[in-house]
């Protein structure tokens, strides 16, 4: 979705969702104000391991607890799974598209959150670890985690005037339909005047 608001109208149905509450933090949420953000749902018949969005570097990892509410479409319209669920937010600092929120949403029978493959600060990759370190570099594509048994949803964040989604999204998201997105497929491209 090009904005939140836009999100929020078409998709996202809670009343009490707010990027605050998606974030776990009111100061942390000012900073992707009139941002973008992207909801990618991984049903149990999905592959069920998520991977880095961006290269950037880790700056923080937060926990914020939470319910296991099933995140499927019905839920989401329903309860305000984004806000009430468990989440683990990771804050990427990146060269082309400034700071990335990438939170992961545990789910109903899904509320382990483990990741794989991840590169330690010096760059190099390492043996699986609890979660992302702060100074971890980070690679577009690089297999970051997976939800231990079925899917959940990862949401990403990204700052106002940073990302333009592909057209192909943009017409279905405005449409309220899912749109299946494989690995390496693209959502859109850095703005060139950011």
């Amino acid at each position: 979705f090009k904005t939140v608001e836009l999100a929020k109208e078409l998709w996202i149905k809670g009343k009490n969702f707010t990027l605050a509450g998606l974030l776990g933090s009111p100061s942390r949420a000012k900073l992707f104000e009139g941002g973008s953000i992207s909801v990618h749902r991984l049903a149990p018949q999905d592959y069920h391991r998520f991977h880095c969005p961006v290269d950037g570097v880790v700056l923080e990892t937060v926990k914020l607890p939470g319910q296991l509410w099933t995140v499927n479409p019905v839920a989401v319209n329903v309860v305000d799974v984004f806000t009430e669920n468990k989440r683990n937010v990771i804050y990427f600092r990146t060269e082309h598209f400034g700071l990335v929120a990438y939170v992961c949403v545990g789910a109903h029978m899904v509320g382990s959150m483990l990741y794989t493959g991840s590169a330690g600060p010096d760059g190099t990759l390492g043996p699986d670890r609890h979660e992302p370190e702060p100074g971890m570099r980070v690679f577009r594509g690089q297999d970051f985690g997976y939800f231990k048994f079925g899917g959940s949803t990862v949401v990403c964040v990204w700052q106002q005037g940073r990302l333009d989604f592909d057209e192909d999204l943009v017409r279905k998201s405005s449409e309220s339909t899912e749109t299946l997105v494989r690995v390496n497929d693209s959502l859109g491209r850095a703005c060139p005047d950011a």
